[in-house]
């Protein structure tokens, strides 16, 4: 209820009361003499055309929405048996280039002793090219993970990948119809899946983002938001 403070054109005292009491006369409790309550109204002053331009608008969820979680793939946990394997060519590469550029013998055989291409022998630069295509193929794993993102905010999951072309998926929480975690044993012991998210509106699943780490509390994330 809206109290009004009013002045007594009698007597000038204050007078109390509310907008329904407004239709009729009031009385003043001190000279108890009844008077009327006009009320204000507004007088046009001057009219101009000004050019009209739109005025962008934001919806609260947009001026209220926060990121709750922002992951990449995961690197050398996604692929555990792939790593070992490139760990052991690598290490082996190192091994046997140190042992052919020091004159180091093998079995009883001298690894300098090979055929050279140049200054150095061509078991030198197997060696060398080995490890620049161990390098390359790392390269590889970690160019895409950073070019690859999966967003959970408060209000929807975004997910993007590709390093030239782009693309986007976008789902929002509220119309999440299912979500599903694929993990292998290994990935299950290495805290790494795969979670697929599908929404009211579709047959097929709309974000597929592969190798995540913790994946379980992503999709914990997503359900505390759903409406």
């Amino acid at each position: 209820m809206q109290v009004l403070t009013l002045k007594c054109p009698n007597c000038k005292h204050e007078v109390d009361t509310t907008i329904e009491h407004l239709d009729g006369p009031l009385v003043c409790p001190s000279c108890e003499k009844p008077f009327e309550v006009e009320m204000p109204t507004a007088v046009v002053s001057s009219v101009r055309e000004v050019e009209s331009k739109p005025r962008e608008t934001r919806s609260t969820s947009e001026l209220g929405e926060r990121t709750l979680v922002k992951v990449h793939p995961v690197v050398f946990r996604a692929r555990p048996i792939a790593t070992l394997v490139l760990s052991i060519v690598a290490l082996a590469a190192v091994v046997l280039m140190l042992m052919s550029v020091t004159g180091m013998s093998l079995a009883g055989y001298s690894l300098n002793e090979t055929m050279a291409l140049g200054p150095v022998s061509l078991l030198t630069w197997f060696c060398l090219i080995t490890l620049l295509t161990v390098a390359a193929v790392i390269g590889r794993w970690m160019l895409l993970s950073q070019f690859t993102t999966l967003t959970v905010t408060n209000d929807r999951t975004i997910y993007c990948e590709g390093i030239v072309s782009r693309q986007t998926s976008e789902v929002q929480h509220d119309d999440v119809r299912n979500i599903q975690l694929n993990q292998t044993f290994i990935q299950r012991l290495l805290n790494v899946g795969d979670v697929g998210i599908s929404s009211s509106g579709q047959d097929d699943l709309e974000v597929v983002a592969r190798r995540l780490p913790q994946p379980e509390r992503i999709i914990e994330h997503i359900r505390e938001n759903q409406a």
